[in-house]
């Protein structure tokens, strides 16, 4: 059954409901099998499109509709429609059934092999009020192509099997998707997802359950932009991101059971210019070790704005030297890639509450800006070798200290410190960076100290698993 949550409507008053989805029609154990097949990626792959895709129903170079129908197609490898070259087709209360495996998930995830519904090549498709349910691993509403867009709206969508993406964009396809209601019980199975070279998701008003190891409400390679959605990822992050990619969530309310709230990563070089953006969002995770957000071998930037990370671990942010392994089940360390670099992410918090714990890792950094009436109350440290901290508090800004704290260029509006409650912990700073303090011993409230960083003092570590 899915979670008791907070829906976050601005419209409305916040009001603690039971949400349904799919899960609660189509039972996940009637299709155990399919959910617990495991992913082959040892395949070969394939460097251009395949001419090939097959379909029980196709609309090539031509217009086309349905209303009122039920299509299904049970072959391997087989699309129920197939939406191709600068066609267009408009669909409504139509029911899809799909079954049968895809053979070859490289052409599965790159090409919409095995898709339900595969809109491909400059092509357009409109959808409302269709209900989509798919077995053996299938993906839902595929959009392969530049130019190529579909809409649906009104929709219900369900799936079993591993790689069953509800919405998945590819080869700088597009989807936008509206009220719709979405369930995959498969291994990396996002709720919606992005593959090579990018795809671009654009969802509201809706209600995502991932249950699959590896399967994470938004799936970014590309671009993710959600509004009003509400999630659960039973077994994988609110957002995964591979790369220099772009997320932002508005006014959503999302649970994550394995890994952090997010986890962004380069899988190979890494990149520069991953963003992700929260505002009027709420990010739960489940797991005792789990991090709000976790980022590693990339450079990013955060953006916080009225957010919440509601962790069990305590921990806010996690920057490391390390990635995701390809089932998506586990942080790699040193001995699964020793060829990675250090994670360096800055994060700005706007008008948020935050409680917890920044944790970075070899050689790693974190900037942590507070600004516009935000409060922090946790400590930054070491989880392993040496790591960079900044710290920035504007003159409207307040941090609670539950540790000491070692930082590098720290800063503040106000020159008195009187916005730092320090617990008796004290505040380490290096007086080469920060030279508006002068090198000096400064006395905060609460009985501890901001001092200049010595010898014994350099870095503050503590034992922490990630």
């Amino acid at each position: 059954m899915f979670p008791k949550a907070i829906i976050l409507f601005p419209a409305l008053a916040l009001a603690s409901i039971t949400i349904e989805d799919p899960s609660d029609v189509i039972k996940p154990t009637w299709w155990k099998a399919d959910n617990v097949i495991i992913p082959d990626y040892d395949i070969a792959m394939i460097s251009t499109q395949p001419s090939d895709i097959e379909a029980t129903h196709k609309v090539d170079d031509k217009s086309g509709s349905a209303d009122h129908v039920t299509w299904t197609a049970t072959a391997n490898d087989t699309s129920v429609l197939l939406v191709a070259n600068d066609a267009d087709f408009t669909g409504s209360y139509i029911n899809f059934k799909k079954s049968g495996y895809a053979t070859n998930l490289n052409t599965a995830s790159f090409w919409g092999f095995n898709a339900a519904i595969n809109v491909a090549n400059a092509s357009t498709a409109v959808f409302d009020n269709v209900n989509v349910t798919v077995h053996n691993g299938a993906a839902q509403f595929y959009s392969y192509g530049t130019d190529t867009v579909i809409n649906v709206t009104n929709s219900w969508l369900y799936s079993s099997g591993p790689i069953s993406h509800g919405l998945y964009a590819a080869g700088n396809g597009t989807i936008h998707g509206k009220n719709l209601q979405v369930y995959s019980g498969g291994k990396r199975s996002s709720s919606f997802s992005g593959d090579s070279p990018g795809g671009y998701i654009y969802v509201e008003d809706s209600i995502a359950h991932a249950a699959g190891i590896g399967s994470a409400t938004f799936y970014a390679l590309g671009l993710i932009d959600a509004k009003n959605v509400v999630s659960l990822s039973e077994n994988g992050p609110v957002v995964f991101s591979d790369g220099a990619q772009t997320a932002t969530l508005v006014n959503c309310d999302c649970t994550a059971g394995l890994l952090g709230g997010v986890a962004m990563f380069s899988s190979s070089t890494r990149n520069s210019g991953a963003v992700l953006n929260l505002t009027d969002t709420k990010f739960t995770t489940l797991g005792k070790a789990m991090p709000g957000l976790w980022f590693g071998n990339l450079i990013a930037d955060a953006y916080l704005n009225n957010a919440e990370l509601n962790t069990k671990s305590g921990i806010l942010v996690v920057a490391n030297y390390s990635q995701i392994t390809q089932d998506f089940d586990y942080y790699a360390d040193y001995d699964d890639n020793n060829s990675l670099k250090p994670a360096e992410v800055t994060i700005a918090i706007t008008e948020s509450d935050l409680k917890g714990d920044l944790v970075a890792y070899n050689g790693s950094y974190i900037g942590w800006s507070l600004s516009k009436y935000s409060t922090w109350t946790g400590a930054a440290y070491s989880g392993y070798k040496e790591a960079t901290f900044d710290v920035s508090l504007d003159s409207t800004s307040t941090w609670t200290m539950t540790a000491d704290t070692t930082v590098q260029n720290f800063t503040n509006s106000l020159s008195s410190l009187e916005n730092i409650y320090s617990h008796g912990h004290t505040l380490y700073y290096n007086s080469t960076v920060s030279t508006w303090l002068k090198g000096k011993s400064v006395r905060l409230s609460g009985g501890g100290y901001a001092r200049p960083i010595s010898k014994t003092s350099s870095r503050v570590q503590r034992s922490y698993k990630a």
